[in-house]
């Protein structure tokens, strides 16, 4: 409950502004790509999407660190419609050897945990500021308010020697975090006998979560060149207690191959001048190849020598590249990956460890067989955008604003209303003056005619009574509008209302909804006294689905029922009763909707309760003949 007491972020209007000091403002949209830096290879796949929503005209903010952020920073320098943020990281897991395994595992492990607590406590403060989130290997980067995406393909974890039994365990916990996600998206092929990842992906544990195997994403793209370089090592991984020995014995080794050897060491910091005498003219070494340099090697290497990650696996499958894997020591992933892929003759993979052979390796190449994908890169990315598309769907809402006798508030509500942090073209205001003997009809003309806001606003009159005016408003409703939103005058939508109502009916519009309401805060400000009352307010209406302030319904479903003309109070009930007989009830919990207490202070909260449940069960007769009672 105590969250219901929380509106620390929200900002509601304290004074009412004058129309010319609203501004048009353009939108873009937004969208926020956490990306872990355990290895390169989260950040070449996720930089295919990146370019994908820039073409789509995004402002992207990209959270990183270390290797993984350089590497993007290399590959989308000066793009102004970029935002970066360097952010810590999780620690990388399977380091150290022998007993030290087992106890930097267990520390990692836990540190892992507090802070993908930490990163979603930060994230969700500004998580509706954006229009989705994706995420690739960063588990704490999900919203309540925000559709939110993740990238694995590691569903399933191979456990090191010792911990085989307790498989099932880690399993459940990391698919418990991934159905935290709107969607898990899956970089392989969902046939059980033709894959990629075998177990790693392919395990029951996401039966009931929502995944989709979407294929293989590189970021390479096809490029017809010259295959002059005969074998291309590719060294990246974030286990830098194995990289330096690994890369000399592979220098050491390449001096003897024939022909042209390119080393990239994958790491923007490393000292080009420790591997000095292995630089032939034959023998290039770069630290870190990105933008043009990296695709043109890709594309003129015969062959890869590389580690087991699995974006180097999809890169090699998108251009059909042969290869040979060397698993990272104690990364069982990677083993795993390997031996997986060599039992299927479509790579060779060799282990790291003395007396190794490369020259020996290399020739078993030819006895490999190329794995055919039934689909690349591009279509990948199809599939994708395909799939997120109806979370990310604006719905167009009408907003109908009743209003009699409100000059004192009027002000603040449509400076609120039209200060949303929502596509202007999505929405609309239809302000409904109803027998007001103050200056409303006034305020609310001069919003129409003087307001610089881009957003529609209509300005209507109608006969005394509530029923009526929003009777009016439904007549004037624009022919694209899917939601009706009807809001007291009183009642005031913070900058991300619309973002939040959004984003939940599309994640919960599949199950027949046609009528419901939100959560109310007090407007500020509001005693703890009067806090509490509203949090009591809420569940009642909730449970007995009712409304009080706000009522959100489908437009086609509002306008065939209407509200009785003859009744000045209870026409919100009578409303949803009708409603639901088209469609479920639904509470929308947003922290966004705060409405004036002035009627609570006036009459005293438990007062106003009960009167309200008395008005509520008074037989319909009784309600036609009874007026409202205004209190201004």
């Amino acid at each position: 409950m105590l969250e219901y007491l929380s509106n620390k972020s929200v900002n509601f209007p304290t004074e009412p502004a004058t129309p010319n000091a609203l501004k048009p403002t353009v939108i873009s949209p937004r969208a926020l790509f956490a990306v872990s830096s355990l290895g390169l290879g989260h950040a070449t796949r996720s930089l295919v999407l990146i370019n994908a929503f820039l073409a789509q005209g995004y402002q992207i903010t990209i959270v990183s660190t270390g290797n993984a952020l350089a590497f993007l920073r290399l590959e989308l320098a000066d793009n102004p419609a970029i935002d970066w943020q360097d952010r810590e990281d999780y620690p990388p897991l399977e380091r150290g050897t022998g007993w030290r395994f087992y106890r930097f595992l267990i520390f990692d492990l836990f540190k892992t945990w507090v802070l993908i607590q930490k990163e979603h406590r930060q994230f969700e403060h500004s998580a509706t500021e954006y229009d989705f989130v994706f995420s690739d290997g960063r588990y704490g980067f999900y919203s309540r308010w925000t559709p939110s995406f993740i990238l694995s393909h590691q569903i399933a974890f191979i456990p090191p020697k010792g911990l085989q039994e307790i498989s099932w365990l880690s399993d459940h916990l990391n698919a418990a975090a991934l159905k935290k996600f709107d969607q898990i998206f899956i970089p392989d092929y969902p046939c059980p006998s033709s894959n990629l990842t075998g177990n790693l992906s392919h395990t029951p544990v996401l039966n009931d979560a929502k995944n989709q195997y979407i294929g293989i994403l590189s970021s390479y793209p096809h490029l017809e060149m010259n295959q002059d370089i005969d074998y291309l090592f590719v060294i990246s991984g974030y286990l830098q207690e194995h990289k330096e020995t690994f890369v000399k014995n592979l220098l050491l080794q390449a001096r003897y191959l024939p022909g042209i050897k390119v080393f990239i060491l994958g790491d923007p910091a490393a000292n080009i001048e420790q591997y000095a005498e292995f630089q032939k003219d034959n023998l290039i070494i770069h630290p870190l190849a990105s933008g043009q340099l990296r695709q043109e090697l890709f594309g003129r290497a015969k062959c890869i020598i590389s580690r087991a990650g699995y974006t180097t696996v999809m890169d090699l499958v998108e251009h059909s590249k042969q290869a040979l894997l060397i698993p990272t020591p104690n990364q069982t992933e990677q083993e795993y990956l390997g031996y997986y892929l060599d039992s299927l003759k479509h790579f060779v993979t060799r282990e790291q460890k003395e007396g190794f052979d490369l020259t020996a390796a290399l020739h078993e190449i030819t006895e490999t067989q190329l794995f055919s994908p039934p689909w690349r890169t591009e279509e990948s990315v199809e599939h994708i955008l395909e799939s997120i598309s109806g979370l990310l769907y604006k719905n167009f809402f009408t907003i109908i604003i009743p209003a009699h006798n409100e000059a004192a508030e009027l002000g603040r509500t449509l400076d609120a209303v039209l200060a949303q942090r929502y596509p202007a073209d999505r929405f609309e205001v239809i302000i409904v003056e109803n027998g007001s003997t103050d200056a409303t009809w006034e305020i609310a003309e001069r919003y129409a005619v003087s307001s610089d806001s881009p957003v529609s606003l209509q300005v209507l009159r109608s006969e005394l009574g509530v029923s009526n005016a929003k009777n009016a408003g439904l007549s004037r409703v624009s022919i694209h509008s899917e939601w009706v939103i009807f809001c007291d005058a009183d009642t005031q939508l913070a900058p991300h209302a619309l973002h939040q109502i959004n984003t939940w009916i599309n994640r919960h519009g599949s199950m027949g909804l046609s009528v419901g309401t939100t959560r109310v805060l007090p407007a500020q400000p509001a005693r703890l006294y009067a806090r509490w009352w509203f949090i009591i307010y809420d569940i009642i209406h909730r449970v007995t689905r009712s409304s009080y302030a706000v009522q959100v319904a489908r437009t086609p479903i509002a306008r065939g029922i209407g509200f009785d003309p003859e009744l000045r109070f209870s026409e919100d009930l009578v409303f949803i009763r009708e409603c639901r007989r088209y469609g479920r009830f639904f509470f929308i919990p947003s922290n966004q909707v705060a409405t004036s207490v002035r009627r609570f202070e006036a009459r005293g909260y438990f007062r106003q309760g009960l009167r309200w449940l008395v008005e509520s069960l008074m037989p319909m007769r009784m309600k036609k003949l009874r007026g409202y009672d205004v209190i201004r």
